[in-house]
């Protein structure tokens, strides 16, 4: 009787000697995507079929679908060449985000969508501030996207209220920065001062600093969050980290110039959890952060990796500032930096701009009363026997 089954569509039946098993198999722009069924005469099978067919297409088998529902919106982008063409981590978010709006609104159609039902969804999340705003992120891409489709005739995303991350990425003082530099492990500190020189971020200093992308002392990468290619002429001391790395690699009789040249403590490439697993550990270690985040004092400066690219453009901006005409003003920063729009450029600018004016203003103030001389003189003070 089972040889005569007449299977339904996208129902695949495999057999291991005695025994059957049945998956939902679909193959969709090479990917396949396989989901285990019960057996077709099983009271289960119905419910199973139709969650299947609708965590892959987003509808159930033979329902209606509106044109502009948000379940089509939601195909159709990861269909979309957009939607393939962003870098695999990118897409892991994005993934997340669609998920999401169909948890969310999986039954209304995109045009139901208003900024009062996203911004109830942003602050559902407004207590992972840094998760809600790449989610907001997302998903108003998805639905800018579909603007330009049919599915909408507004960004239902625009003007939402967000809330700040607490997450600090601010550039590091100097004292914090000599602390890292003078007592960090070297592991750990290398890709740090990689990231310092060259204000590039921490998963291309771990992946991309390698020797085939060095040439003449000058590393070429072609960013992976915007796909931007950015030639960044390498300081002395990225120079001699990268030799010294080098020195290891041959030493342990190894040959790969696509090899990341940053490695960890046991000669193998990083992977981007394994790094901030232990640049955690490493600044808890040196007394720069406590172990929980709700730990730090109040106006505490908040150590982050990212912070040391923000410390890389703030010093090129304090350069620039002194003569803009010699070094090139905000051109400068946002070349370095290579994903940087001409407003993030600017910020970085103006705010060393305005410090360095502030600098040379105040040699132009006259000496008041010429009372320096009196200033902490107890004895010609009025106030000495207060």
């Amino acid at each position: 009787m089972a040889a005569d089954l007449t299977l339904e569509q996208y129902v695949q039946r495999k057999r291991r000697g005695a025994r059957e098993y049945f998956y939902f198999r679909v193959v969709r722009h090479g990917v396949e995507t396989r989901l285990p069924l019960p057996h077709p005469f099983s009271a289960d099978y119905r419910a199973a079929y139709d969650a299947a067919h609708v965590s892959v297409f987003g509808i159930a088998p033979n329902e209606f679908e509106s044109p502009t529902a948000i379940t089509a919106l939601i195909r159709q982008h990861k269909d979309s060449a957009r939607y393939h063409n962003l870098p695999r981590p990118s897409r892991r978010l994005r993934d997340y985000a669609l998920d999401l709006m169909m948890d969310r609104w999986g039954a209304f159609d995109a045009t139901a969508i208003r900024p009062v039902h996203v911004q109830a969804l942003y602050d559902s999340l407004a207590d992972r501030p840094a998760t809600a705003n790449r989610r907001l992120d997302d998903i108003s891409a998805v639905f800018g996207w579909g603007r330009t489709r049919g599915f909408a005739d507004v960004n239902p995303c625009a003007r939402i209220e967000r809330v700040q991350s607490t997450e600090s990425r601010e550039p590091w003082p100097d004292d914090a920065l000599r602390t890292l530099i003078d007592q960090g492990q070297p592991h750990i500190l290398r890709p740090a001062l990689v990231a310092a020189y060259t204000g590039q971020r921490r998963g291309d200093v771990l992946t991309q600093f390698a020797d085939a992308q060095i040439d003449g002392g000058v590393w070429y990468l072609k960013q992976s969050k915007t796909k931007t290619e950015v030639p960044v002429p390498l300081h002395p001391v990225i120079l001699a980290i990268a030799e010294t790395e080098r020195v290891a690699r041959r030493a342990a009789g190894i040959v790969s110039p696509r090899r990341p040249l940053l490695l960890n403590s046991r000669g193998e490439p990083w992977t981007g959890s394994g790094y901030g697993a232990s640049w955690r550990t490493e600044l808890i270690r040196l007394g720069l952060r406590p172990n929980r985040n709700d730990e730090y004092a109040a106006d505490q400066f908040q150590p982050t990796f990212h912070g040391l690219r923000h410390t890389s453009a703030t010093l090129i901006a304090n350069t620039v500032a002194r003569n803009p005409d010699l070094f090139g003003g905000i051109a400068r920063v946002k070349s370095m930096l290579g994903h940087l729009t001409e407003a993030m450029a600017e910020h970085y600018s103006r705010r060393a701009q305005a410090e360095h004016m502030n600098t040379e203003t105040m040699l132009l103030l006259p000496e008041i009363g010429n009372t320096a001389p009196q200033i902490g003189n107890a004895k010609n003070a009025d106030f000495a026997s207060d």
